[in-house]
């Protein structure tokens, strides 16, 4: 792995660190779970560039994932009224992120066959078993968009943080057979506040969130 695709890799954790660090920050703060607004945004960054990082990687299992929660992000910043203070030039350029890595995908398919499904790095086996982890992992948040359609506010409940864990390991796990630092680092951080979130929310169980901008 060069140097240009680590620091495209570690950008992308930075970011998702950040969202760990002012959830865990707010959380300990207010003694209760909950979901800031600079975590979602902190979000969507990371996702941008680990969409990058993917495509660098010649990963589908982590392209897949990202396309998936991208909107999901989006969705929570809406809810927090954060999404609509983005210019709207801005707003465009980020929908079209994910639909331009669709597109490029389904026009360069048979080539993508090659360079993915085909990769000497990722053998079939390991390509399942990634992308089963990733949607257990990217199960939390269809969990999480229910949960918070359903009361109108984003909201982190126990369980989103159970299936976090569970999709978490599963991931580092891959990480690990692809002896990829990027996701062995990232996933290690986050499975610690995970098991800190899920016990802020068993033992404050009449805190387990509201909104908190």
């Amino acid at each position: 792995m060069n140097t240009y695709i680590i620091i495209i890799g570690l950008l992308s954790q930075v970011c998702y660190a950040a969202r760990q660090l002012v959830q865990w920050i707010m959380t300990e703060k207010l003694r209760r779970v909950v979901s800031p607004t600079g975590y979602w945004a902190f979000s969507l960054a990371g996702c941008c560039f680990m969409l990058w990082y993917g495509w660098l990687r010649e990963d589908i299992v982590i392209l897949v994932g990202q396309i998936l929660s991208f909107y999901v992000y989006v969705l929570n910043l809406d809810y927090k009224g954060a999404w609509k203070r983005i210019p709207f030039v801005l707003r465009i350029i980020f929908y079209l992120i994910p639909v331009v890595a669709i597109i490029g995908i389904i026009v360069m398919a048979p080539t993508l066959v090659d360079r993915f499904v085909h990769n000497p790095e990722i053998p079939l086996w390991l390509m399942i078993y990634g992308t089963c982890a990733q949607i257990v992992f990217l199960s939390r948040y269809a969990y999480q968009v229910v949960v918070s359609v359903k009361h109108h506010e984003s909201l982190l409940p126990p369980p989103f943080w159970i299936i976090s864990i569970v999709g978490a390991s599963l991931i580092f796990v891959y990480g690990l057979y692809r002896l990829d630092p990027i996701l062995i680092m990232g996933q290690s951080i986050a499975i610690t506040i995970f098991f800190r979130n899920l016990w802020f929310g068993l033992t404050h169980p009449d805190g387990c969130e509201k909104s908190c901008e």
